[in-house]
């Protein structure tokens, strides 16, 4: 029981002191005459409709939501969180730095990532699916990308499936961002693009213009994280425990559906992860780490 105790007490501690940080990289960035007291800043990106959109000063989308309720969670309320841009190239060192105290959207959780970040979650999960020409009727799966050109997010989960299954049979093009993707492929540089299932199907609706469509079952799984700074186990145990209630209470899907589901989306319970258990959370708060 005192064992029990003592490390109830420890993860307290960390998330007290992971608190503190959080407060701290917003302090350095609050504008007082928008918002009084500690402020978070959360890095997102900002050209992911349906999932993390800006326009104007408004952003809008699913991961919008999940930040939103995670930092409420916290104890900020919407008015004290600063939205950053944070290119896939900084997200690293903006989270060690302290310019963010977390970053979600378009960040998969990845045994590689895991090695730089902590993350809390999946909040959602995607299957990996390809989007091409709409009057492209020879590419149906991975196997038909052999001879062809295919762009994908680097780091995604689809890169290494589609290099260990096609080899240099095709031409694998890795880009930052999805929307660069699509970009490619509406231009005809690529062929096909190889991303989550939820992402494409929002780009689809919002870029494709009835000249791409989605083609295929889902090839490759892709968890979808909250990262924080290496080695915060109080701040990953609290969200993780944020993150159930909202997938519990029914917010999660009400929101995904409000969002996601406007792109023709269907929402189905393989989006949803497997709830964390008390042993999932305990585990996550002593190794700082994500499940993946």
């Amino acid at each position: 029981m005192r064992v029990a105790r003592v490390a109830k007490f420890a993860v307290a501690i960390a998330l007290m002191c992971s608190m503190c940080l959080l407060a701290a990289c917003g302090n350095g960035m609050q504008n007082a005459a928008e918002s009084t007291g500690p402020t978070v800043t959360i890095g997102i990106s900002t050209d992911l409709p349906y999932l993390s959109l800006q326009e104007g000063n408004k952003y809008s989308g699913f991961d919008v939501d999940v930040a939103e309720y995670v930092a409420q969670q916290l104890g900020y309320s919407y008015k004290q969180i600063i939205w950053k841009q944070v290119p896939p190239s900084e997200r690293v060192q903006d989270l060690n730095d302290g310019v963010v105290g977390m970053i979600i959207g378009d960040f998969p959780i990845t045994a590689q990532n895991k090695q730089e970040v902590d993350f809390a979650g999946p909040y959602l999960v995607q299957g990996q699916k390809l989007l091409v020409n709409a009057k492209d009727n020879s590419i149906t799966s991975p196997a038909d990308l052999a001879g062809k050109s295919v762009c994908v997010t680097s780091g995604s989960p689809a890169e290494q499936v589609l290099k260990n299954a096609l080899g240099s049979s095709a031409s694998i093009r890795a880009l930052p961002s999805a929307p660069q993707c699509v970009t490619e492929l509406l231009d005809g540089s690529v062929e096909a693009v190889s991303a989550g299932g939820v992402m494409l199907s929002t780009l689809n609706k919002f870029k494709g213009g009835g000249y791409l469509k989605i083609v295929g079952s889902r090839f490759a799984t892709e968890y979808m994280g909250i990262a924080v700074k290496k080695n915060s186990p109080g701040l990953v145990y609290q969200m993780n425990k944020d993150i159930k209630l909202m997938m519990t209470s029914g917010v999660w899907e009400r929101d995904l559906k409000a969002t996601v589901g406007q792109s023709g989306y269907e929402v189905t319970s393989y989006n949803m992860p497997s709830s964390l258990s008390a042993q999932d959370s305990q585990e996550t708060a002593s190794e700082g780490t994500g499940k993946e």
